[in-house]
């Protein structure tokens, strides 16, 4: 009598085990997913109390907390001339400044229309709006600013903080300047700006640049065939200007952010942000090229 299983008989035991054997991981594996779906969507409602955070502690003035929620490294990078500030101490330090000076009675922040993208599962990028509130005169609410909010996220122990903050001014734009009575630089007019993309593909952008006090209004046309213009919007200080406009590149939409940070009356330095691709710019006022 033979008693080794046949090869009809292995391949059937095979089978059979390998039908256990994935009975008995799907449930694991669906543990795993649920666990990764849970922890995400933990960690979106962590960054919007972050975002709530923010705004609730420098309406009551906790300068504080407010510097605990960010990161050991953290950089604060504001619009007009306050420019950048490193480390929680230093960026509660700025805001306190910036906060007091803008606003003597009651103030308000609120936030909207976040998108929030995890490139790990203890960090992530934001995208939101925000406005700010501060009482006039009288007593009564006036919009001093209307921002997009920038933002790098990191989780540590535990806990999602702001890694990097650039807070853009929309409307009517970073006004501490032009409110302390200083001039801006004029930078208003025709500009011809020149690119690149990852470093080798020439860009020539014309940009014509409005400038209503710290405002910046008009448009940008690329130098390429049916190029059209997109109207841009962004503001300026004493040695910063920010400006951008959304476009469409190959029917997909994309988004066009200058920051010049060199401010001369015929000639504009800084870099150029061509869908998250960075590259330095130059721009000449036009008839001085």
């Amino acid at each position: 009598m033979n008693s080794h299983p046949q090869p009809q008989a292995l391949r059937a035991l095979s089978g059979v085990g390998l039908a256990f054997l994935l009975a008995a991981c799907a449930p694991n594996e669906q543990q795993d997913a649920l666990q990764s779906t849970l922890d995400e969507l933990q960690s979106r409602e962590a960054i919007r109390t972050l975002f709530t955070d923010y705004g609730r502690s420098l309406d009551e003035r906790d300068f504080t907390s407010f510097g605990q929620l960010f990161t050991s490294d953290a950089e604060y990078m504001a619009g007009g001339a306050t420019g950048l500030a490193q480390g929680p101490e230093a960026i509660a330090t700025l805001l306190e400044q910036l906060i007091t000076k803008n606003a003597t009675g009651a103030n308000l922040h609120t936030y909207a229309n976040e998108k929030i993208t995890f490139s790990s599962r203890d960090s992530a990028t934001a995208l939101s709006r925000g406005a700010f509130y501060v009482q006039d005169t009288d007593g009564q609410p006036q919009l001093l600013m209307l921002a997009t909010y920038r933002d790098e996220l990191r989780r540590e122990n535990g806990q999602w903080k702001f890694m990097r903050r650039e807070v853009q001014g929309d409307l009517p734009g970073p006004a501490n300047e032009v409110r302390a009575g200083l001039a801006l630089p004029d930078i208003a007019g025709d500009w011809i700006i020149a690119s690149s993309v990852g470093g080798a593909t020439p860009v020539t952008v014309y940009c014509t640049l409005e400038q209503d006090a710290a405002v910046l209004g008009g448009s940008c046309t690329p130098e390429m065939a049916n190029a059209e213009a997109s109207t841009l919007r962004g503001s300026i200080g004493l040695k910063l200007a920010v400006w951008g406009y959304d476009v469409v590149f190959n029917g997909n939409p994309g988004r066009v952010d200058f920051r010049a940070t060199t401010l001369e009356a015929d000639k504009l330095e800084g870099s150029l942000s061509l869908s998250g691709m960075v590259a330095p710019f130059t721009a000449q006022r036009r008839g001085t090229e």
